[in-house]
């Protein structure tokens, strides 16, 4: 690793979480750790599940040197994932876990629950096990009840396109892409700096929340936006026959509307079913939101139309979005056919 690595002081980050307030952004002090002058740590790494998230990660940290191990129960994917150069190499998951330093759990939420505990009973001792979910508090609940919780690093990349698969994945993916690590506090010091030490070979942006507190936010600025794409993917107006014609008229902002109505049900499903709460709780919002604008439009009231749309504009400015990931991948024919042939 080339550069100042910046590590949270345990203590310090154990001390701001707690007085924290909801919803708000923990901050903390941080110790730099001058690593100029050290040799790159090259480790045996295991990828649980390698669709996209799994191959891009594996393509990014192979660049680095480390060896990686892949598992999948779809060996479709790990054939894939070959093909695509995430993995070195393919095992069934005990052979998979029985010589790896840092295994890494990419797959569905619902997965991550089921696998956590089996895995940090078969690991080696001096292992670390992290996820990349998109939730957390269920997930970390999960791991707070097990003897080695100080070994897990709950870990969600905000990265990500509509495409699934290996075929669709990118080397660049993550690149200064934000990563939230949760309940960073309850990881033993050697498991999270080891964690740190990837995510900035990754050359990702870490941000530090509680479990609780993840979930919460991300069901605004994740979870809400995938749930609208799908609903307004799935009217009905558009598998109408009689209007195929539409199309062709789709434009720019139909397409950025409904882009995320192509991202993989089996991984949202548990997504929106671990953080039914919160997701629920936006969605009313977000529906009260229309019931207001279509009470403007009925009503012809374009004053308060004209104050709910520049409100509208200034919370964009707000958000200040930027887009710091690659151009969303779609598996190309030659790739496609590369494999195939």
């Amino acid at each position: 690793m080339q550069g100042p690595f910046f590590v949270p002081k345990i203590r310090e980050l154990d001390r701001v979480l707690k007085n924290t307030e909801p919803g708000e952004s923990p901050t903390f002090e941080t110790k730099k750790i001058n690593t100029n002058t050290a040799k790159t740590l090259i480790m045996q790494i295991t990828i649980i599940g390698t669709g996209l998230i799994g191959c891009s990660l594996g393509m990014a940290l192979k660049k680095q040197g480390h060896h990686i191990t892949g598992a999948d129960s779809n060996p479709d994917n790990l054939e894939k994932a070959l093909f695509r150069g995430g993995i070195d190499e393919a095992k069934e998951l005990t052979e998979a876990l029985k010589d790896a330093q840092l295994v890494v759990l990419c797959v569905p939420v619902n997965a991550v629950k089921e696998l956590i505990v089996p895995i940090l009973d078969a690991m080696p001792d001096n292992a670390v096990l992290m996820d990349m979910g998109s939730t957390k508090e269920e997930i970390c609940a999960v791991a707070n009840a097990h003897p080695r919780r100080a070994d897990f690093v709950a870990v969600h990349p905000m990265a990500g396109v509509e495409h699934s698969g290996p075929l669709a994945a990118h080397v660049d993916l993550f690149l200064h892409a934000r990563v939230i690590v949760c309940d960073a506090q309850k990881s033993a010091t050697n498991a999270l700096n080891t964690v740190l030490g990837i995510l900035q070979e990754l050359k990702m942006k870490v941000i530090f929340m509680d479990a609780r507190q993840h979930d919460r936010q991300l069901a605004l600025v994740s979870h809400l936006p995938q749930f609208i794409a799908y609903a307004l993917s799935a009217m009905e107006d558009f598998g109408d026959p009689s209007n195929k014609d539409w199309v062709e008229l789709g434009g720019g902002g139909l397409q950025s509307s409904i882009r995320l109505g192509k991202s993989d049900a089996g991984m949202w499903i548990p997504i929106f079913q671990q953080n039914k709460e919160n997701v629920l709780k936006y969605i009313d919002r977000y529906m009260h939101k229309l019931q207001e604008m279509k009470y403007l439009l009925e009503t012809r009231d374009e004053l308060q139309m004209l104050e709910l749309i520049r409100s509208s504009n200034k919370n964009y400015e707000k958000l200040n979005y930027r887009n710091n990931k690659p151009e969303a991948v779609v598996p190309d024919k030659e790739t496609t056919r590369l494999f195939y042939s």
